[in-house]
């Protein structure tokens, strides 16, 4: 089923993105006369995927054995996901223009180090034979800039090496990694209608709105943020459009048969370092495209573990993390730094999940015994929502350094107004795992904590503009 009928459906969505967003490049490329100009990376949203497969397609399964249902409401999600993310593309650029910077910015340094940087380096060091050496002929080509003879891409060569190196371990029966999906025979997977009246008609799929809608909004925040990122690069793409696209290949590639949505990604500013520029974008959009609708992509696994080219993607993670350090003045950098924590607490949570369900058990049994040792219900609720969240902390930070405590007082209450409705901190823990709680009232102890400070910061605008006396220079305040 992911060969025959996901995979080719992605095939298409990745493909019309990555052409689009070359040719996009290219207009800007001519319009301002530069030679620089750099596509903006285009792929499946890899968060969202773990979040489908995890909280609403293994559910299903689990409860029906139907591996259709199940493919199905991953389909439902991922439309419903695409119609908020071409809607949005008309009426958010306001949020672009108005947040700082730091909070566009801390979201994305998070989701880069806990999604793309933990993960991938814990699989490295677990493999040592066959990663280390490509992770560290990337991270030595990245990060010099250094130009390989010939302009050979030095991930090419990591992969070349990682091949070889896995060729000489099975010879001498060294090879100790997972073994691999079983191959499929070599063929061209086009990829076929889906009968979407007959998705949306089936009314299994409402029950996860709690799920895919937060994502959704979060996913086209993503988006925002990537464009703010990918501006301070040079690289100025009109918003409407950008998101507009990214919307319409979620849905042609949900009609086709992909249960996931699709996303800009980060790490623009590392493929720029690197080099590239458009041909990039219509290269990785051929090539993927060739690969999932060829059948390869099993084959080219059991030449080339996922290990060997993961430092790649820990790169673009780490230059997305050194990005917000970076653009942003230094007195937000703790601004950033705070605006990390959300995302890593959703990492840990995913990961003592996996770790208590490996053992038999479950998170709702587990959780009461870990007692004062670990806070989980704490990291569970911070996890919830961990993009917006991190927005929100971030931006109030910044707006409570600069003393402009009135903003600072409407993040809290636009945090407040989410945890209402549960698009932040609400959840509910099942034999299944964590759920989203949506609805109105769902966090109430957040809701009224969220009141509560933002009439604390009310106060303090209030107290500063009848004392200016009361805001002590920075530089003061940090003697302090």
């Amino acid at each position: 089923m992911v060969a025959g009928r996901i995979l080719p459906a992605v095939a298409f969505s990745i493909l019309f993105g990555n052409l689009f967003y070359a040719w996009q490049a290219h207009r800007l490329a001519r319009r301002t006369g530069r030679s620089d100009v750099t596509a903006i990376p285009f792929g499946i949203n890899t968060p969202t995927i773990f979040a489908y497969i995890s909280l609403i397609m293994v559910p299903v399964y689990l409860r029906t054995h139907d591996a259709t249902l199940a493919w199905h409401m991953g389909i439902f999600a991922s439309l419903l996901s695409g119609v908020v993310q071409t809607v949005s593309a008309f009426c958010i650029d306001w949020l672009r223009r108005t947040t700082p910077l730091a909070a566009l910015l801390s979201p994305l340094a998070g989701l880069a180090m806990a999604f793309l940087c933990l993960g991938f380096v814990f699989g490295i060091f677990e493999n040592p034979q066959v990663a280390l050496l490509p992770a560290v002929i990337i991270l030595a080509t990245y990060a010099s800039r250094m130009r390989l003879p010939l302009r050979i891409p030095s991930g090419f060569v990591a992969m070349a090496i990682g091949a070889l190196t896995v060729v000489v371990l099975k010879a001498f029966h060294l090879y100790h990694l997972p073994a691999q999906q079983p191959l499929l025979p070599l063929g061209l997977y086009l990829p076929k209608p889906v009968n979407l009246f007959h998705v949306l008609t089936y009314g299994e799929g409402w029950r996860y709105a709690s799920i895919f809608v937060p994502l959704s909004l979060l996913d086209t925040i993503v988006s925002l943020q990537i464009l703010e990122s990918v501006k301070l690069d040079g690289d100025d793409y009109a918003t409407t459009p950008s998101l507009l696209v990214n919307g319409l290949a979620t849905l042609a590639g949900t009609a086709l048969g992909s249960a996931f949505p699709t996303s800009l990604y980060i790490g623009h500013n590392a493929h720029k370092a690197n080099g590239a520029r458009i041909g990039y974008s219509i290269l990785g959009g051929i090539t993927s495209a060739a690969l999932c609708l060829s059948g390869l992509v099993p084959a080219v696994l059991h030449v080339v573990p996922l290990e060997v080219v993961a430092f790649a993607v820990v790169w673009f993670g780490l230059a997305m993390v050194g990005q917000a350090f970076a653009e942003v003045p230094a007195s937000h950098c703790v601004a950033v730094a705070l605006g990390l924590v959300p995302m890593l607490a959703q990492w840990v949570t995913q990961t003592v999940d996996l770790a208590v369900r490996k053992t038999g058990g479950d998170l709702m049994t587990v959780a009461p015994r870990f007692g004062g040792e670990l806070a989980i219900y704490g990291l569970i609720a911070l996890g919830q929502g961990a993009l917006l969240v991190s927005m929100i902390w971030a931006a109030a930070l910044v707006w409570m350094i600069e003393r402009r405590f009135l903003r600072a007082a409407m993040w809290m209450l636009a945090a407040a107004v989410f945890s209402c409705f549960g698009l932040i901190h609400a959840y509910r823990l099942t034999a299944q795992g964590i759920e989203n709680k949506f609805g109105l009232w769902a966090a109430p102890g957040f809701a009224l904590s969220y009141l509560a400070a933002a009439l604390f910061l009310l106060i303090c605008h209030w107290y500063i503009q009848r004392n200016p006396t009361a805001a002590a220079p920075a530089d003061v305040q940090m003697a302090d």
